[in-house]
């Protein structure tokens, strides 16, 4: 005789499992045999779980087992929870195994052009079912996006102490690139003052490798006016190739874009650049963040190397 009670009922993991492998196994001692445990132990699960529900969920005739409808019903919804429950396992191990998540980065141009967007395609490559949003801003807006959260990592240079974000400094340093054949390729290094006299492509007056550069040539004499200013160090890069002038390029750029009509030399001067990695100090970094950050270290050392 089963007890009615209107309150809601205490199921235990064990008392469904024991209920759903005797509605697929049809007998209580197969339903054994797949928890491995002893047909009574069944038996008194399915029991518990009788006066539990409030019905009961099997007719025995001639001993065995005749489900009714109610249990019928019941099952049903069983398979559905546990189809959901299987989902949520198979989930988080994706989520454990990286797998699964999104990430949204947003990157300086001197980054977001070339060698994240080859960092992302190596990146996804090795985790085929997450997903990954680029963008490319300048870097003060990139300190913005991190702090209202709209994206995880952003890659910016700071030109002042930035204490609202968790931050990884990487130093970068410069490369005077000039056309094949050039009169300072002769040079180990090339000090500042020998680009007084050449036709120097430069940035606009907002970029902080040019602030950076203007200050030190000033402090020396007044610098010439520019022939030619860019907004991009690709477009700079473009116009060394074709032979109209030197440029100060970072090495990211140079190492991946490269062009045969041009050659490279270390800058003698160490401008004390630096650009930043940034995440938000009130979210912590997702697994999948982290993977991605490693994978970036490893790479840019790579590069940094190779430009050294």
């Amino acid at each position: 005789m089963i007890t009615v009670t209107t309150r809601s009922p205490r199921l235990s993991d064990r008392q469904i499992l024991a209920f759903k492998h005797v509605m697929e196994c049809g007998t209580v001692s197969k339903a054994a045999q797949r928890m491995n445990t002893v047909q009574p132990g069944v038996t008194r699960l399915l029991r518990q779980l009788e006066e539990d529900l409030g019905f009961e969920l099997f007719e025995r005739v001639r001993g065995r087992l005749h489900p009714t409808p109610e249990a019928r019903i019941f099952h049903r919804e069983v398979e559905r929870a546990w189809i959901g429950l299987e989902q949520l396992r198979t989930t988080a191990t994706r989520i454990r195994d990286r797998e699964l998540g999104a990430l949204r980065i947003c990157a300086m141009p001197m980054l977001g052009l070339t060698f994240l967007p080859d960092l992302a395609g190596a990146f996804l490559d090795l985790h085929p079912r997450a997903s990954l949003q680029l963008g490319n801003y300048r870097s003060a807006q990139v300190i913005e996006e991190v702090l209202t959260q709209r994206c995880d990592l952003g890659f910016a240079i700071l030109e002042q102490r930035e204490e609202r974000c968790e931050l990884r400094r990487f130093t970068l340093p410069c490369l005077c690139m000039m056309p094949a054949g050039h009169r300072l390729a002769a040079l180990a290094e090339v000090p500042l003052a020998a680009l007084a006299e050449e036709n120097l492509i430069t940035f606009e007056r907002n970029d902080p490798l040019q602030r950076r550069l203007d200050r030190l040539r000033d402090a020396a004499e007044p610098s010439p006016p520019a022939r030619l200013e860019v907004s991009l160090t690709l477009q700079a890069i473009r116009l060394v190739s074709q032979g109209h002038g030197i440029a100060l390029v970072d090495p990211i750029n140079a190492a991946l874009s490269p062009h045969p009509e041009v050659i490279t030399r270390p800058l003698a001067e160490d401008l004390g650049l630096e650009f930043a990695l940034l995440s938000s100090r009130d979210q912590p970094m997702s697994r999948l963040a982290r993977d991605f950050v490693a994978m970036f270290e490893q790479r840019y050392a790579t590069v940094i190397g190779h430009a050294g």
